[in-house]
């Protein structure tokens, strides 16, 4: 009996074609990406403000410094907008497979396209907002220990490289690559979680949400704690992510280089702290 062909080495469903229903589907979530670029760069300056200080640019950290509901709300739209901006060109592939093929189950397919894909999409977008609060509670956290206890001041000089180090550890990983199984295939994920109903579309969505972050939050970790979400490391970042899900789909040797990349990356980083300041 022959087990499952590795990754990288599976068939591709016929799924990325010409016809209409494909190029429509891949148009919009195309087009949303492109306006939430945009939206992020126009956002991305009111995370950094301080409304109390004149609007002195103080940096992402200082956001997260509160508690506040504004705060932690601004934050979550940022992150969820920077989310859809980076993640929806992966996500063609299996949207386009879910309005082709695990529609066809339903009784009205097209009520289930026009009103199941948003769904779809909400619930895989909310998987990325309950990441968004974890990155926020813990970063206010750790802030909060070093006020006081003045030596973890020392050791936050090093948490950029050694994140970096962790990232690339963790792209070695069997969860990161059990995950990664479920993003690359969108025959295998439909095959396990398909549900009818528009209720179904919203499950769907969070199932493959929670893959999609087991996927990938270490590399969200490296956008917020190293990159301080620059807007160019985030770019580099989601070809990264579309060409590993996407284009290489989860090829050994593209996982191996990229955790080669962040390791050697974070080791470099330790000796010479000033390479990773990122512009905006």
């Amino acid at each position: 009996m022959s087990g499952n062909p590795p990754l990288g080495q599976r068939p591709t469903p016929p799924i990325l074609t010409t016809d209409r229903l494909s190029l429509t589907v891949s148009f919009l979530l195309l087009s949303v990406s492109a306006i939430s670029w945009a939206l992020t760069y126009y956002l991305m300056p009111f995370m950094q403000m301080d409304p109390s200080n004149s609007g002195m640019v103080m940096g992402v950290a200082f956001l997260v410094s509160s508690i506040s509901l504004s705060s932690i709300s601004l934050f979550e739209l940022v992150w969820v907008v920077g989310m859809v901006a980076m993640m929806f060109p992966a996500m063609v592939p299996v949207v386009v497979f879910y309005n082709k093929v695990a529609t066809k189950i339903e009784s009205n397919p097209y009520v289930a396209r026009a009103i199941g894909t948003p769904l779809f999409l909400m619930g895989y977008l909310a998987t990325y907002a309950g990441l968004g609060l974890l990155v926020y509670f813990a970063v206010f956290f750790t802030v909060s220990a070093s006020s006081l206890l003045p030596t973890l001041s020392s050791v936050a000089l090093f948490a950029p490289s050694l994140v970096l180090i962790f990232t690339g550890i963790y792209q070695l990983s069997p969860l990161k690559s059990r995950c990664l199984s479920h993003c690359v295939s969108p025959l295998g994920f439909f095959a396990v979680h398909s549900q009818k109903g528009l209720l179904g579309s919203i499950r769907m969505g969070l199932s493959h949400g929670k893959y999609c972050v087991g996927c990938c939050w270490a590399y969200m970790l490296v956008m917020f704690v190293v990159a301080v979400m620059s807007l160019p490391f985030m770019a580099i970042l989601a070809a990264v992510i579309a060409s590993e899900k996407v284009i290489i789909r989860g090829a050994a040797w593209f996982t191996n280089t990229v955790a080669a990349g962040f390791i050697l990356l974070g080791v470099v980083a330790l000796f010479v702290p000033n390479m990773l300041v990122m512009p905006l």
